[in-house]
């Protein structure tokens, strides 16, 4: 009879909490609890408690007639559904096979802190419920019973069979202020994942489209498929943008693009899983010509190149494997289109032992490509490698790592142009490389543990032994060209990231890195380090850092002594002369009050056949203020300071946030321009009204 009592009640409250699951036992608590025969009436008092599952019910009093099906609770009643919502109430009443109802002073608390209120609710069948006089808003209660904002309807209705929700004559105030009127509209119930219907619009405008709206709608094809439609309608045309996402059983979709002006762009992805262990994923990025989607602002960030692949992959604990191929789109305007390679095909194999009884493993792989190009060099690789690599601790404290590795590759070359002695040479034909070498690091950490400070004193010192020989000029250089020696790639054996060049001649890389950590928080690091060749060899280009015997010095500083200030600082000097040729500062100092973020980075100039660049100086600083709890203020710049430079972007914002409501506004101007794009002064407005999301000006 409890079970049945505690469904009926929240059979009621179905519309906006799941009903409790019959078959799962009910926890019930009363200070008093009696069967009255003359009146054939169950009454519970004092503290009703019902429990089940996730669900709960509480009121002061609560009566059940069997006889006529009828449940009356009231006083404080509460019932927390599995959602995390809380539903409010001083009366509610069950009737007609409890089919019935009516509940009065309603409050609902959502899961996310939102509240609804209502005068009265009426069950009116098994399927339809009515709110009178409702009120909606995710703001707390101000001391006069107001909220900033609220969504206010004379009338709402919910039919559970169809799952929809509606509203008639709905107003939205701010402050009390009446901004919008809706005679009628409907939307999906709580339960609802998706559904086709328009999505919140936005106003966006920039220099290539002028002021307009987006306008998305989003349509729900079938339960595996859905689609959505955003046109961009503007002062000076229609931008077409969409986005299809279809899933699989075992993988999914997802495409999107735009159109306008017989200009597009696609970018999509795929993913299938074959098997356990196989899988086939593509991913394509493509665009009409390299503006279009900076001059119609359809991304945050633009690459030089986008980058299309597909391809098959097999993954266990101890094995990968990949066979595909890599189409890349050239989007920079002073590099010609046919000279980009295209590779196909381009695979991948791994593998490695288990642990041995030293503790070390055998590493097996091998690799291919195919490159090929409209105009210049086309290459086929075969790389083979194998190695053999013991990690470990010594007896005395010592910390190790060795490491023996072979690496074979087979070059197929066509129309490939060199230099050599002074002249240039064509090639056509195969040309092999083999490269073998075994490094020993070893470290060793003195540690000092004092009453503040613990200091850690740890030498770094890494030998390589390989044989003193190089590529042949007549392998190009087609993954190995991003080349830059600092403190991150001190203690790599190989400092070529690919195939194709590698290091020669035995070598020693060392350094000392001292770390200071205090008892209530706050720490210190500096590393320092080199690396010497004992060839002569020319391996490294001029202004690598790495083109004599004895490189640059190259360290890093880091310094957290508390949260009001952090430094990070590395750098890279100059053998001789002790002069800056590469340096990165990054700098934040201050509190939510005030904190400035300061970026510097400066790179000397270089000309090589690896990278080809004059020298970069450029800062960027930022200044942001919590003002009070909710506003915050942010300015921002990005400065060229080598010759002939300047600003290049500047910006800054107003915010104000609160529980329910955010606005910001800000203004941002850059100074870059490329062919028919250029930036100009960019105005910035956004309105959220939480939960509803977020409307941009």
């Amino acid at each position: 009879m409890i079970r049945t009592v505690w469904f009926l009640l929240l059979l009621f409250f179905a519309g906006t909490a799941r009903a409790a699951d019959t078959d799962l036992p009910v926890d019930f608590s009363a200070d008093d609890f009696t069967y009255n025969r003359e009146l054939n009436l169950v009454i519970a008092r004092g503290n009703v408690t019902f429990r089940q599952g996730k669900s709960t019910l509480k009121a002061d009093h609560v009566n059940y007639s069997p006889s006529d099906n009828v449940v009356i609770a009231s006083g404080n009643v509460e019932i927390y559904t599995p959602d995390g919502g809380l539903m409010q109430a001083n009366y509610a009443k069950l009737s007609g096979a409890m089919k019935e109802g009516l509940v009065r002073q309603i409050r609902y608390t959502l899961a996310d802190k939102s509240v609804l209120t209502a005068k009265e609710a009426q069950h009116i069948r098994e399927t339809f419920t009515q709110f009178e006089d409702v009120a909606y808003s995710s703001c707390d209660f101000c001391q006069d019973g107001s909220r900033f904002w609220e969504i206010k309807a004379d009338k709402m209705t919910h039919d559970k069979a169809k799952r929809d929700m509606a509203a008639h004559h709905a107003v939205m105030t701010v402050k009390d202020v009446p901004l919008m009127y809706i005679p009628y509209f409907t939307y999906p119930d709580p339960s609802v994942k998706r559904r086709s219907g328009l999505l919140m619009p936005a106003i966006k405008s920039n220099r290539a489209m002028g002021m307009g709206v987006v306008v998305p709608y989003y349509w729900e094809i079938n339960p595996y498929t859905d689609f959505t439609f955003s046109p961009w309608i503007a002062a000076n045309g229609i931008l077409w943008a969409g986005e299809i996402r279809h899933n699989f059983e075992t993988g999914k979709i997802d495409l999107k693009g735009s159109y306008i002006d017989d200009r597009y762009n696609i970018d999509g992805n795929l993913m299938f899983n074959i098997t356990d262990v196989w899988r086939f994923r593509a991913n394509v990025d493509y665009a009409s010509d390299d503006t279009y989607l900076r001059r119609y602002d359809l991304r945050d960030d633009y690459a030089p190149w986008l980058t299309s692949d597909a391809g098959f992959e097999a993954l266990t604990s101890d094995t990968y494997f990949y066979l595909g191929g890599i189409h890349y789109q050239n989007m920079r305007a002073n590099v010609n289109d046919k000279t980009i390679p295209q590779v196909l095909p381009l695979m991948t194999f791994s593998t490695a032992t288990a642990n041995d009884a030293l503790g070390g493993h055998w590493s097996f792989g091998a690799s291919s490509a195919v490159l090929t190009r409209k105009i210049g060099d086309d290459s086929s690789r075969l790389s083979l490698e194998s190695g053999y690599h013991l990690p470990g601790i010594a007896d005395w404290g010592a910390v190790y790592s060795f490491d023996a590795t072979a690496v074979l590759n087979g070059y197929k070359i066509a129309d490939y142009t060199y230099r050599k002695d002074g002249s240039l040479k064509t090639f056509d034909g195969e040309v092999m490389s083999f490269h073998p070498q075994a490094s020993l690091k070893v470290s060793y950490p003195f540690v000092s543990v004092g009453e503040k400070i613990t200091q850690i004193l740890e030498p770094i010192a890494m030998g390589i032994l390989a044989p003193n020989t190089r590529p042949s000029d007549k392998i190009p250089n087609e993954d190995s060209n991003d080349l830059d020696f600092d403190d991150t790639n001190l203690f790599s054996e190989n400092r070529f990231v690919g195939y194709d060049r590698f290091e020669s001649g035995s070598r020693v890389n060392y350094g000392m890195q001292w770390s200071a950590y205090g008892k209530k928080g706050g720490s210190v690091s500096v590393l320092v380090g080199q690396s010497y060749r004992f060839s002569n060899r020319e391996t490294f280009p001029i202004d690598s850092g790495l083109s004599e015997q004895a490189s640059d010095y190259v360290g890093r500083i880091t310094l957290h002594p508390n949260s009001f200030i952090g430094l990070s600082y590395a750098f890279r000097l100059d053998r001789q002369n002790f002069g800056i040729n590469r340096s990165n500062l990054s700098l934040g100092v201050g509190n939510a009050l005030f904190r400035a973020n300061v970026s510097y980075l400066y790179l000397k100039s270089r000309r090589s056949s690896y990278s080809d660049y004059d020298t970069r100086e450029e800062i960027t600083y930022t200044l942001t203020s919590h003002l009070t709890r909710y506003w915050m203020a942010k300015f921002y710049q990005r400065v060229n300071l080598s010759d002939g430079g300047g600003v290049l972007e500047t910006g800054g914002s107003l915010r104000y946030e609160d529980e329910c409501f955010a606005i910001e506004t800000g203004l941002e101007k850059e100074y870059t321009r490329d062919r028919d794009y250029e930036n100009g002064l960019t105005f910035k407005l956004g309105l959220e009204f939480k939960p509803f999301g977020v409307f941009n000006l």
